[in-house]
């Protein structure tokens, strides 16, 4: 039986904390004898540096319970990336993050024995960089094509490059507001630093419509789909985010705004208030506000919320159909099912947005037990259940 990355990940998390059954041990050693890197690769943890060794030594000391905010914790730093070179980036995610989660994931008892069979046509790449600018005369440009040096018709130099736009006031108060609107299209990504200094980051399939001068009392901007904020303090002028019929006031803080359905706004730091017609609700840095019929406030799952602006997916107790719409919507994809899909089914992982799609649907076969094909930007999600 050939073993894939996944497989061989798990094995050898098994291994690794004293908790592998006697069938995987003689498919371990199977592995162990079709060549000596194979060895050699569970001797580097076994009986590796220093720091392997340390790495080696949480991973045993994993509880179920915390693991996966252990785990999060420790992927931002640097020791992770060594682990990465011994395994590859989706077999270390496997050994770090499925090794122990791998208790609690709906369907995981099948997924040690499944075999895949992801039939993958071609491949799809990740999205990039690319989004239309209209400008306040009502010309668009293509901002994948564009070339350096714009101007407005008030003398704002808009500048820009690798996915960045700036735009630069000429010093002049605005007698009157002009606007132009940023525009994400599938699998594309954008960052907008406004006038003001205002720092925005749109993921795909949003706009965000603002004043190329903020002028008055107040810095207003309409957003539609997902932005992250990082807003300028003014005191004397809030800014305030337009977003379906509800309103985020802030004067300088940082803040995720998602409205692909329920509008959700998470609070990173600072202080933030939403208002929904005559209600209204301060938050504090960790808490989200969910605004349907009224305004409800909860504790915020941070690496989840701003996950994508580091470029990141993050699935924490997320279905399958929750999941296939983020992909989606970065890889430009249509999706469609075949057999019953287990919506109740929570599942978790983390995989960079910078790789192609095989990879994220064989790190989701392994996990949930579904199969996968891709033909063309077609996506069919096969349950066998």
């Amino acid at each position: 039986m050939k073993l894939n990355q996944y497989q061989v990940a798990v094995l050898i998390s098994k291994y690794l904390r004293n908790d592998i059954s006697e069938e995987d041990h003689m498919v371990l050693e199977q592995w162990l004898d079709e060549k000596e890197e194979n060895r050699l690769l569970l001797e580097s943890f076994r009986n590796g540096t220093h720091e392997v060794q340390h790495d080696m030594d949480f991973i045993r000391s994993l509880d179920a319970e915390t693991a996966w905010e252990s785990f999060e914790e420790r992927v931002q730093q640097r020791r992770w990336k060594r682990m990465m070179r011994y395994v590859g980036y989706a077999a270390a995610i496997v050994v770090v993050a499925g090794l122990a989660i791998w208790k609690f994931l709906p369907g995981s008892s099948d997924a040690d024995d499944a075999q895949t069979a992801n039939v993958f046509h071609n491949d799809v790449a990740p999205g990039s960089n690319k989004a239309q600018l209209t400008l306040s005369d009502g010309s668009t440009v293509d901002l994948e094509t564009y070339i350096n040096g714009l101007q407005e018709q008030d003398g704002t130099a808009i500048t820009g490059s690798d996915g960045q736009l700036t735009y630069s006031t000429p010093g002049d108060a605005a007698n009157e507001l002009i606007y132009n609107t940023l525009v994400i299209p599938k699998a594309g990504t954008y960052q907008l630093t406004l006038s003001d200094g205002t720092k925005v980051w749109l993921n795909a399939m949003s706009e965000l419509r603002f004043p190329v001068q903020f002028g008055g009392k107040e810095r207003r901007v309409y957003l539609k789909g997902e932005a992250y904020f990082e807003v300028a303090h003014d005191a004397g002028r809030p800014f305030r985010v337009a977003v379906n019929d509800t309103e985020v006031e802030v004067l300088g803080t940082h803040f995720n705004i998602n409205s692909y359905a329920q509008v959700t706004t998470t609070l990173v730091e600072g202080s933030v208030k939403i208002y929904k017609e005559e209600e209204e609700q301060l938050l504090t840095p960790g808490q989200e506000a969910k605004v349907g019929e009224h305004i409800s406030v909860y504790k915020a799952n941070m690496d989840k919320v701003i996950a994508w602006k580091n470029g990141d997916f993050y699935f924490k107790s997320d279905n399958m159909v929750e999941i296939m719409e983020q992909l989606s919507r970065w890889y430009d994809i249509e999706v469609n099912y075949r057999g019953n899909i287990p919506l109740n089914a929570g599942y978790n992982g983390s995989i960079s947005r910078n790789v192609n799609l095989s990879e994220v649907l064989e790190m989701l076969t392994f996990a949930s037990g579904a199969l996968f094909s891709i033909d063309q930007k077609q996506v069919s999600v096969t349950f066998n259940k």
